[in-house]
């Protein structure tokens, strides 16, 4: 006997929405997915995904959001693997490499072209408050001289957003952008940064 389906206005029912559309957003991007598509792969109709999103700008955020909360979780469980605070700014750096590479559609809407859903609310996400503190920890060891530890995490965010972004806007055309070779690139040049602020 098939086991029963949980009911449609339950948090399993929502997790698989939530699962189904990322997936489904990652394959096809955010204009190629449909309400539609997603009930299919869930075995639902159209209708209970309404039960749990108003619709699909509320259901991309939920998507969004959990991207960055995965992509925060990665960050700060790199930096806190490091032995120094010096080396959790390379090690942070290296999974958010690793991220964007591995979750290239996501991290389009949440970086490179953001969309209004894609941001619940203004200001620092919680990734980059978790770097200004990593940077400022390195500061206070003094491996980094004193400075704005929230203009050099912006520094840093904005030397990996560059490798990335040319990564991804370019993988398929130039040969310069295999996974290895852009996580080397963005370690030299995070390196190089962090080298002329100590």
């Amino acid at each position: 006997m098939a086991p029963r389906r949980p009911d449609s206005g339950t948090t399993d029912v929502r997790t698989a929405i939530l699962t189904a559309a990322t997936r489904l957003f990652e394959e096809r991007g955010v204009d190629g997915l449909s309400m539609r598509q997603i009930a299919t792969a869930i075995g639902y109709s159209a209708t209970t995904i309404y039960l749990h999103f108003d619709g699909k700008d509320a259901l991309m955020l939920a998507v969004c959001s959990s991207g960055f909360d995965e992509f925060g979780a990665s960050l700060e469980a790199a930096a806190r693997s490091a032995v120094t605070p010096l080396q959790g700014i390379s090690a942070s750096s290296d999974a958010y490499v690793q991220f964007a590479l591995a979750n290239p559609m996501l991290y389009d809407v949440m970086f490179v072209r953001p969309k209004e859903w894609a941001i619940a609310a203004p200001g620092d996400p919680a990734s980059f408050q978790g770097l200004v503190g990593v940077v400022n920890a390195a500061m206070d060891t003094g491996d980094l001289r004193r400075a704005d530890p929230r203009d050099v995490a912006a520094g840093v965010w904005s030397v990996l957003h560059g490798v990335v972004a040319l990564a991804l806007a370019f993988r398929d055309q130039i040969d310069l952008f295999e996974p290895a070779e852009v996580l080397t690139r963005a370690r030299t040049l995070v390196n190089a940064l962090l080298d002329a602020l100590k």
